[in-house]
């Protein structure tokens, strides 16, 4: 059965162009309203997801924890190399950056589509050198690990914050500065985040 695909982007032009230099490698691309609704559909997919916002990182999580036979292309702006890592951490198979011309567009798709992955360069190097490292004030606390364990296991905020001896309302406040380090925007990235270092 062929794979079906689905572009999701902000940009209607940049949806377009991706399907057009899909149509001509022989692929058909679909921009589905709800991802979700359209993976449980029958058939492969693969979902090309332009990451812009906390929101669209949320859809990755989401697509990762609950579809694990998606395979996710993550579209990065300008190809950065740290967010590519994370994104790759998080649950894509392939990044391109969002200005990458038809060809390079059609080579990750193929090579995704055939089970394999097509990456730059200095994207495998972030990811393989041993030097690498979040940033330090990235780096969470003994006690900051143990709430995201928490969490993991299902735990509630009100829960925690009686665990650790803080108000509900305080607790919210450091989960969400937690968060912001982290550049992620709710429990679940933060639990991604969080396996992908190794820190649970």
């Amino acid at each position: 059965m062929p794979v079906r695909i689905a572009v999701s982007d902000p940009l209607p032009m940049f949806r377009r162009g991706v399907a057009e230099a899909m149509r001509g490698a022989g692929y058909d691309v679909e921009s589905p309203d709800d991802l979700l609704s359209w993976t449980n559909e029958v058939g492969p997919h693969m979902v090309i997801l332009t990451l812009l916002s906390p929101a669209d990182w949320t859809l990755l999580a989401t697509l990762r924890e609950s579809r694990s036979q998606v395979a996710l292309i993550a579209v990065i702006e300008h190809g950065d190399v740290l967010t590519s890592v994370r994104a790759l951490v998080s649950g894509a198979v392939g990044v391109m950056a969002r200005e990458a011309d038809p060809e390079t567009v059609c080579s990750v798709v193929s090579a995704v589509a055939a089970g394999r992955s097509l990456l730059p360069a200095e994207v495998v190097r972030a990811l393989t050198a041993p030097q690498y490292r979040p940033p330090p004030e990235h780096i969470p606390t003994d006690r900051e690990i143990a709430w995201v364990r928490m969490l993991t296991q299902g735990c509630t905020v009100a829960r925690l914050a009686q665990h650790a001896g803080y108000s509900e309302r305080m607790m919210f406040r450091l989960l969400r500065a937690l968060y912001e380090r982290w550049g992620v925007a709710n429990r679940t990235e933060a639990i991604v985040h969080a396996r992908g270092n190794g820190w649970l």
